[in-house]
């Protein structure tokens, strides 16, 4: 029996294994055929048995190369523009540690902003400049032989005007904004404005709302404020990838009036990353997050929250990743006292120390700074305090990730300490 033979009988043994006989017979006929005296195997007929290869020439399909479809971080032909010229000046009032404010121009009453989408080259930590370690006393280190912390990381993402997260927005109830983007990214890209009120065609969503802005190109989005409260901005196209990407920024609009004038207004996006070993580009297909950063930055490099003794402060947690954040503060029960939809009423007010900010969410809560001193800020997932968590064995875990400080400067230093409610407090 020749090896065709051989074939045509084994094909049909497993078809009837099956229980398809007689619907696949006429099919397997039709598949086999003769080529230039060679019997190949066709496309979609999988069937392989030990020592088929001797049998049959089995035609091997061409795979692409595999870089032709992965969408490179930063197109080689594109010249990225600076930053816009007001980003980095401050004409509002909320303070967005490591992040450049960004200011506007007057069109008529329309407050004007302008947003560069483009890569970023982003410095996640480099503890040559540490922001905590001037408020660490010396008398309360302690040396340790085995640290896991990386000492210098960077990150290549995507921001806007050469931050990720991108400017704060800062406008008032009631305002007309316009804001101009300018897409300079390696593929289409929108923007949706999350959480805010306002016309369907201006929402961002791509393609349910609008055409996406296609890369070179700009693109004017024009609406009114008719809420208060802590918004944000995010992409509206290919958003698994472009919201992983770090296209994301906090949109404060204030009421025209707050009832409990506030002091210092800070605002903070939680962002992470997964990050291999030694590489500083993204792995966009896990769920094995191990880089944690306030507003773009891991511990130590995530700046200091000062403010004076007897300041009535307000903090603003906003997130878009995946997780959910427990942010915890030492040495303060605060108020909280909005979400994206906006302020709170009193009666409904709930107190506390730590603040579960989940994905999508904002969360705002506010406390009078009476209690000075040093105090720890930071997510309470405990792999969210470190840099770079991998499973290796853990010696002396260094503080990184959603990690900094508040430094509250005592009005009298030297006096003792008293609580609000104490006796003492009232004389």
């Amino acid at each position: 029996m020749n090896k065709l033979s051989m074939l045509f009988l084994l094909c049909n043994a497993l078809i009837s294994a099956a229980g398809s006989l007689g619907e696949h017979r006429s099919n397997v006929e039709l598949f086999l055929k003769k080529e230039s005296n060679k019997w190949l195997m066709p496309e979609k007929l999988t069937v392989f048995w030990l020592g088929s290869e001797t049998a049959l020439v089995v035609p091997k399909k061409k795979m692409p190369n595999p870089m032709q479809s992965i969408i490179p971080w930063k197109n080689s032909q594109q010249k990225l523009s600076p930053p816009p010229p007001l980003t980095g000046v401050q004409m509002g009032v909320v303070e967005t540690p490591s992040v450049p404010p960004l200011g506007y121009e007057m069109d008529g009453d329309v407050k004007v902003f302008r947003l560069i989408a483009q890569p970023v080259d982003q410095l996640l930590v480099d503890e040559k400049i540490s922001e905590l370690s001037y408020l660490i006393p010396k008398k309360n280190e302690i040396p340790h032989k085995m640290h896991h912390t990386p000492r210098y990381q960077r990150l290549k993402c995507w921001g806007f005007n050469g931050t990720t997260p991108g400017p704060t927005i800062e406008a008032t109830e009631g305002d007309r904004v316009r804001i101009i983007v300018k897409n300079e990214l390696p593929e289409p890209t929108s923007i949706h404005w999350h959480g805010i009120e306002l016309p369907n065609d201006q929402d961002g969503a791509s393609p349910e709302c609008q055409h996406p802005i296609m890369p070179g190109e700009e693109y004017t989005y024009e609406f009114t404020l008719y809420q208060s409260g802590t918004l944000m901005y995010h992409s509206g196209y290919n958003v698994m990838r472009q919201d992983h990407m770090g296209l994301n920024g906090a949109f404060i609009i204030h009421p025209k009036k707050y009832e409990i004038p506030i002091d210092k207004d800070f605002v903070i996006m939680l962002q992470q990353w997964a990050l291999s070993a030694g590489n500083s580009y993204l792995n966009l297909i896990t769920m094995d997050f191990n880089w944690f950063t306030f507003n773009g930055h891991a511990a130590p490099n995530i700046p200091v929250l000062t403010v004076n003794q007897g300041d009535r402060v307000r903090i603003r947690f906003a997130n878009i990743i995946m997780d959910s954040h427990p942010i915890h503060m030492h040495g303060y029960i605060w108020t909280q006292v909005g979400t994206e939809g906006g302020p709170i009423q009193t009666s409904a007010q709930i107190k506390g120390s730590t603040i579960l900010v989940a994905a999508g969410t904002t969360r705002d809560v506010e406390f009078t700074a009476w209690n000075p001193g040093v105090w720890r800020l930071h997510c309470h997932k405990l792999h969210h305090v470190v840099n770079a968590h991998a499973e290796v064995p853990m010696g002396y875990m260094e503080h990184g990730g959603m990690f900094t400080l508040l430094n509250v400067i005592p009005k009298s230093p030297g006096e003792p300490w008293v609580h609000p409610t104490s006796k003492e407090a009232s004389l």
